[in-house]
């Protein structure tokens, strides 16, 4: 009978366990999510103007010239505020691409996100620097964030809804991004080539060295370490 009291108590323990994890880590998702939030109603309630600059510069180069023209000290909170999203938002979207995971890993994945869009600036300015255009460095990094900053914001509410959607549709959600996703990557090479080329007067062969090691060569990583 003692034996059986220290089965039950051992099964109830084992089952407690997911469940304890699977709390923390909605509690991660609805803190992650509410700063999202938080972030887009400061950007809405004080710096709506340069904001729909900003996302608006990435289906026109007129509107991403008039934000750097604008460049002060609304634009620079702009930036960080639309930075600090698209790294929530990219991070709460691999987050769910996992079956499981702890706290732990959830925080490194964060700051691997992190990561990786700050040694892309530091990349950038090497780049910048090898290739003698040091002057066009600081408008490079503002032409390649300006389209995954904006991505961040769009894909807010799909991932507002694939976390706390009464019904499970994820699947359709990630489809979803990964279309609006795509369209925002061939808008950004799209530009990012025709600026180089046409507004800086780069070689094709610098434009396409950079897209390739800066920009698809990352995706193509990441998309190879969610599928294995």
């Amino acid at each position: 009978m003692k034996n059986e009291n220290l089965s039950l108590q051992s099964a109830i323990i084992l089952y407690m366990i997911p469940l304890t994890k699977t709390d923390i880590n909605q509690d991660i998702f609805f803190v992650l999510l509410t700063i999202s939030f938080l972030l887009i109603a400061i950007l809405k309630a004080n710096y709506w103007k340069h904001t729909k600059l900003l996302l608006a510069g990435v289906f026109s180069q007129r509107y991403a010239n008039k934000f750097l023209r604008e460049e002060n000290a609304f634009t620079e909170r702009v930036n960080f505020i639309t930075f600090c999203l698209m790294t929530i938002n990219f991070s709460a979207i691999l987050i769910k691409l996992m079956p499981s995971i702890s706290l732990l890993e959830i925080s490194l994945l964060i700051l691997a996100v992190l990561l990786f869009y700050l040694l892309k600036i530091v990349f950038m300015r090497i780049f910048g620097a090898i290739f003698m255009f040091r002057e066009l460095t600081k408008l490079g990094i503002f032409f390649s964030f300006l389209f995954d900053r904006a991505l961040g914001v769009f894909l807010f509410p799909f991932v507002v809804i694939l976390y706390f959607f009464s019904f499970e549709i994820t699947p359709l959600l990630l489809i979803l991004i990964f279309i609006v996703g795509t369209v925002i990557l061939m808008l950004k090479l799209f530009w990012l080539w025709k600026i180089g080329t046409k507004a800086f007067g780069l070689s094709y062969f610098y434009i396409f060295l950079y897209l390739c090691a800066l920009e698809i060569f990352p995706l193509l990583l990441l998309a190879k370490g969610v599928v294995d």
